[in-house]
């Protein structure tokens, strides 16, 4: 086997941002203002790389003037899907970054990403009837065009179509830098930093897909391998509730996001609405019943019992047109060119929903305070590392810059030679991966893992599973190690995406093996009861010489 050369190239920053989407553009924004030099480092391109990357359509925030009191505002909230995740954070995180969300708002209308709808503030979605909405619509389909330039504007340094896939740490334990490869060449990128913050989206994989035999047609892009969970993960610190799983519900076979964004009623075949919501399509609201419970949809469908579907019957044409304007700023445009395709015309026709499979959520991630800041000096993480959705990527990413700046005031680059042992050791799995004239492809190990988590920690878990699934997880994981094989620096990245899944996937059957309780989509046969002594307490992980260190606070 003849190895694979990489050129290798040493660059400085004060501030580098792993990951180009909205908490890694924010943060780079809010650093370059503060006088920091910064580059961001995106695998893809940042104009439309990431979940928000062909658009979004909701941003909750909090308006004093549209919404009055906050205490009434907050509880609302709370008993929605958010409220998991705000509890998760502590009151206080949840009233500073409500209160934070409102400049933000301002400042995207000034950049050039409208915010208003009709000259006006619009709330609409995710809400029960007759109580608090607190998602504003917004039209977000060039959110990432329009930062991005903001960004440069600002004289930030964009590296696209690299990978950032190690941290480098100092002598001291400090985070120094980042180790990087070119998606297109054979290259490497070692970055020396005085601060890092790690924005690199939601894990998208370790369970199957819903949709078996179309890899890409997932609610997030197939890239976003939860590299910054596990870069951190490796260089000490803290990840939280990696066993607690998310649900989403939607288009039948489509798997999108934007549920919320659908303005019809839940019906089963004979028109009966599934929830008790609503009765005929309200655009305000939505119909919150998949949100309640996003498992409500399966029980239909797996019982036989009907289909279900989202019927539009009742909107009139204008209120139709402005959904689907909605659907679009949400980056569902290929949705609607197919239903233009085949003739459909929602006004008359209900769309069938389905529950998609299970995934780490956003809020099973990285730790981080309301500074952004991580157990690591110098590591920052933000946005779907560990709070997530769009607004939460804003408001986390800018105020890791922040903190970043004043962490870095008094601090100096790393000396390269504390930096340069791991750097080589990144580089000789690289090159050997590219190097390996006959091996695995990444999408055998992908299978091999999706298969192994589904099977051993999917819908129901027990301790035999668990232990049985991890003891194979280990195996599979060594082989895709000893066999993967990239035939270009493309490939590479995904075979370094896979590794990092890998890792993932092992912390989440160590942990779930040691929730030793029964509470949301975390369903053990063995202890079928929610043990109520856990009831606001996270489950923690972190390595501590080279062993996995789990504990509860």
């Amino acid at each position: 086997m003849e190895t694979q050369k990489f050129s290798v190239e040493w660059r400085d920053t004060d501030f580098l941002c792993v990951g180009g989407g909205i908490a890694g553009l924010m943060a780079a924004i809010n650093a370059a203002e503060q006088g920091m030099d910064c580059v961001v480092l995106e695998k893809a391109d940042t104009r439309r790389s990431g979940s928000g990357g062909l658009g979004n359509d909701h941003f909750i925030c909090y308006i004093p003037e549209v919404h009055g009191d906050y205490a009434t505002f907050i509880s609302d909230i709370m008993k929605l899907q958010n409220g998991d995740r705000l509890r998760q954070m502590g009151p206080e995180w949840a009233k500073s970054f409500f209160m934070k969300t409102w400049d933000i708002v301002r400042l995207w209308d000034e950049w050039g990403i409208p915010m208003k709808h009709d000259g006006g503030y619009y709330f609409a979605g995710h809400a029960v009837p007759g109580r608090t909405r607190a998602f504003l619509k917004y039209n977000g389909i060039d959110q990432k065009p329009i930062l991005t330039k903001q960004a440069r504007k600002r004289g930030v340094k964009i590296h696209n179509r690299a990978m950032g896939y190690e941290l480098l740490l100092d002598d001291q334990g400090r985070a120094a830098g980042v180790f990087a490869i070119d998606t297109r060449e054979y290259k490497a990128y070692v970055y020396r930093a005085k601060a890092v913050c790690l924005g690199t989206g939601a894990p998208n994989g370790v369970f199957p897909n819903a949709n078996r035999g179309a890899w890409a047609m997932r609610t997030n892009p197939l890239n976003l391998t939860g590299d910054g969970r596990a870069m951190a993960y490796r260089a000490g610190a803290e990840l939280c509730n990696m066993e607690m799983p998310g649900l989403h519900a939607g288009v039948k076979y489509f798997c999108r996001n934007g549920q919320a964004t659908w303005e019809g009623v839940l019906r089963d075949r004979d028109g009966v609405p599934i929830g008790p919501f609503l009765e005929k399509p309200d655009p305000l609201y939505g119909d919150i019943t998949m949100e309640v419970n996003k498992r409500h949809i399966e029980s239909y469908t797996k019982s036989a019992r009907s289909p279900v579907y989202m019927d539009m019957t009742g909107l009139s044409r204008e209120q139709l047109d402005l959904m689907e304007h909605w659907l679009r700023q949400e980056g569902n445009s290929t949705l609607l060119r197919h239903f233009r395709q085949e003739g459909i015309d929602m006004i008359d026709t209900a769309v069938e929903f389905s529950t998609y499979v299970l995934k780490l959520p956003i809020s099973s991630g990285i730790v981080f305070n309301g500074g952004s800041e991580t157990c690591v000096p110098g590591l920052y993480a933000a946005g779907d590392e560990g709070y997530g959705g769009i607004s939460g990527a804003a408001v986390t990413g800018w105020w890791a810059a922040d903190s970043a700046r004043a962490y870095a005031a008094d601090k100096s680059l790393a000396d390269a030679g504390q930096l340069r042992p791991k750097a080589e050791e990144c580089l000789n799995l690289a090159e050997e991966l590219c190097a390996r004239e006959d091996g695995a492809h990444w999408l055998e190990a992908r299978m091999a893992m999706e298969n192994i988590a589904w099977d051993y920690c999917g819908d129901l878990r027990s301790h035999a599973m668990l232990e049985a699934g991890l003891a194979h997880l280990r195996r599979v994981h060594a082989r895709a190690r000893e066999t993967l094989r990239a035939e270009n620096p493309h490939e590479l990245m995904y075979c370094l995406g896979m590794l990092n899944l890998f890792e993932l996937a092992e912390t989440m059957f160590l942990m779930a093996d040691e929730r030793r309780e029964s509470r949301g989509q975390h369903r053990r046969v063995d202890y079928p009861l929610q043990n109520l002594m856990l009831d606001g307490k996270r489950h923690f992980i972190r390595k501590n010489g080279g062993e996995a260190v789990m504990s509860w606070r």
